[in-house]
């Protein structure tokens, strides 16, 4: 037997256990049926809210949970609180913003992945895999944009920081250039 028969039929018997939350309606059914037709994957839960998904996490423990940024009770405060009261479920947020802020935030709520509504069906197929083995997962090109705009931010600090330093040894010159003016040596 090759070792990707081995793995597919391990992933069988032992299939990934999801549940999907987001409050489109549309979009949801989308996600389930797309998830639904991978082979190794079973939708365990799905719902609209953060209250729904806390609740599933709980009665259900799903190996991956996607969230909706946006939804109500809000994705970012349901990750928060899943990655606190069931340590063993994974989250995932699949939203359409790409704001660097909500990112970081969904990292620091406890988020093991970030992928865009945008993006293909096999991108998000990976990003569950990823996330069910442990591993992290965002859609590239919001990783790089993410660490450019961070890169931008620390390097504009610095050149502030520079900018004071100059003023500030430059306001001390001309006041010690006064001092010894007033009271020569």
């Amino acid at each position: 037997m090759k070792d990707c028969d081995i793995q597919k039929a391990t992933m069988v018997r032992n299939p990934i256990r999801i549940a999907v939350f987001d409050d489109h309606p549309v979009f949801r059914e989308g996600e389930v049926q797309m998830l639904k037709r991978v082979d190794g994957f079973e939708i365990v839960g799905e719902g609209e809210t953060a209250t729904d998904a806390l609740k599933i996490a709980q009665d259900r423990a799903p190996d991956v949970i996607l969230l909706d940024l946006c939804m109500p009770g809000g994705g970012i405060e349901a990750a928060a609180c899943i990655a606190c009261d069931c340590p063993n479920v994974r989250t995932m947020m699949l939203t359409a913003s790409e704001c660097e802020h909500d990112v970081v935030s969904a990292l620091l709520a406890g988020a093991r992945g970030y992928v865009l509504k945008g993006s293909t069906e096999s991108e998000i197929v990976d990003a569950v895999r990823a996330i069910a083995r442990g591993d992290f997962y965002f859609t590239s090109n919001l990783v790089v944009q993410v660490l450019i705009e961070r890169g931008k931010r620390i390097e504009n600090g610095r050149r502030h920081q520079r900018r004071s330093s100059v003023t500030s040894l430059f306001a001390k010159s001309n006041s010690l250039r006064s001092y010894r003016g007033q009271y020569p040596n």
